[in-house]
């Protein structure tokens, strides 16, 4: 198969913008700087280009270490096709403010389009260690700029994470990447597997019938797939796990049940209860994950209802082998923390959900990618998905979705607790 490293789909260079914090400088902007650059935004908000860029020139002048101005200035000076001079102003922005993710963003956006492989695979690196977590489509840049420097085992895995951190697929042309990528290193199913999943994704096929040729050509050079199996198995079981709650009626679960509790019976025969775990008394030895998946739709927002200070610290105080995650969506799915026990972090991301731009409500599809995502690492937990929204499915063709959620949960092993949120505004309470 000829050029299949060249096969890859054109990806626009435009970036769509993040949005991310202000850098954190040592000196704050004067007053003047401020005011300039207050200007120069209103001006470009209402496409009064030439206007914006001098005010952002100004505003740079008057404090050189501005980076928000100069990621902006540098921004408007790409929209005139001045690649060369947009990146002086990125990369002034990032020696204002080493960390300010935004003009990472546009600086590899840039060498991107120039196709300056070296150039994007240290940009791509940088990002990902001051934001390892919130850019799936940086990853995937990594991923295309190590493709073309050869160095295949750091592409696969930018690659995957990219498909990790993507589980909306608002990026289908990762799984062409890795396609590219797996085919490269000589594993053709594998190939074939990221370009069918791929062409579902993308069903138009835009690079005209090109990736299905490739496709063809992969499931040549695969063979046929492996004949299944004829062994027999037979297996026995003679341990049952039983997973339960007790909680008074309207009250809260019970925590201290001990094994002589309880009685399970089958067929009317008491059953020996080999191990209890479990509650204040017994811990568990299998670690607990607690998801907690936030409606943040307009519905939700403009109702006053979301609070996501829904749970005390004494949560992590009193079980120690418990770990939580959290979830937001509206129109996409974002995670704003894995399983962690860092009460720092989770409270970064509680506030972090408040950030979230309002948007549709896709609330079957949100909670099966939730249940998909929240167990990609594989390991072994208990899992609980708690969902926090007002109940209401607003996007188009979500409702059919429904049964998708419930099977992807029931997959997994995930118990799913909704929280119907009120909705003062309306008069309904739930």
């Amino acid at each position: 198969m000829r050029n299949l490293v060249l096969a890859l789909l054109t990806l626009t260079a435009a970036w769509a913008r993040q949005e991310t914090a202000p850098p954190v400088t040592s000196v704050a902007p004067s007053k003047e700087a401020r005011k300039a650059f207050d200007a120069a935004t209103k001006a470009a908000k209402a496409n009064r280009t030439a206007e914006a860029i001098q005010g952002f020139k100004k505003a740079v002048e008057l404090f050189p270490g501005y980076a928000e101005a100069w990621c902006e200035l540098g921004r408007l000076q790409a929209a005139q096709k001045q690649p060369g001079v947009a990146r002086k102003s990125f990369e002034s922005a990032i020696q204002a403010g080493p960390n300010y993710a935004p003009a990472h963003l546009e600086l590899a956006a840039i060498e991107y389009a120039a196709q300056e492989w070296k150039g994007l695979a240290e940009t791509t690196a940088r990002l990902i260690q001051i934001r390892p977590a919130d850019f799936p489509r940086i990853y995937q840049f990594n991923a295309i700029a190590n493709l073309n420097l050869r160095n295949l085992e750091a592409a696969e895995k930018s690659a995957r994470e990219a498909q990790r951190l993507d589980p909306g697929h608002k990026y289908p042309t990762t799984w062409h990447v890795l396609g590219t990528i797996l085919a490269s290193q000589g594993n053709f199913a594998g190939a074939a597997e990221q370009f069918r999943e791929y062409l579902k994704l993308v069903p138009g096929d835009p690079d005209n019938g090109v990736t299905r040729q490739l496709l063809a050509e992969l499931e040549r050079r695969a063979g046929p797939a492996p004949a299944p199996s004829e062994a027999t198995f037979h297996s026995e079981s003679n341990l049952v796990l039983v997973r339960f709650q007790v909680s008074p009626k309207k009250g809260t679960p019970i925590g201290d049940l001990r094994a002589e509790d309880i009685q399970i019976l089958e067929d009317g025969a008491r059953q020996k209860v080999v191990l209890f775990e479990g509650g204040r008394l017994y811990p568990r030895s299998v670690p607990l994950e607690i998801t907690l998946l936030f409606d943040c739709s307009g519905s939700v927002q403009n109702a006053g209802s979301l609070d996501p200070n829904v749970f005390g610290k004494s949560l992590l105080d009193e079980y120690v082998n418990t770990k939580i995650a959290i979830y937001a969506f509206t129109d996409d799915l974002t995670r704003l923390t894995t399983p962690t026990r860092d009460g720092a972090a989770l409270m970064k991301a509680l506030h972090g959900v408040r950030a979230i731009r309002t948007g549709g409500t896709p609330l079957f599809g949100s909670i099966a990618d939730t249940a998909r995502d929240s167990t990609a690492s594989g390991e072994s937990a208990v899992r609980i998905l708690v969902i926090f929204s007002d109940g209401e499915s607003t996007t188009a063709g979500d409702d059919s979705r429904d049964g998708e959620a419930i099977q992807a949960a029931q997959d997994r092993g995930i118990a799913l607790y909704p929280v119907t949120l009120s909705n003062s505004l309306a008069g309904e309470t739930g």
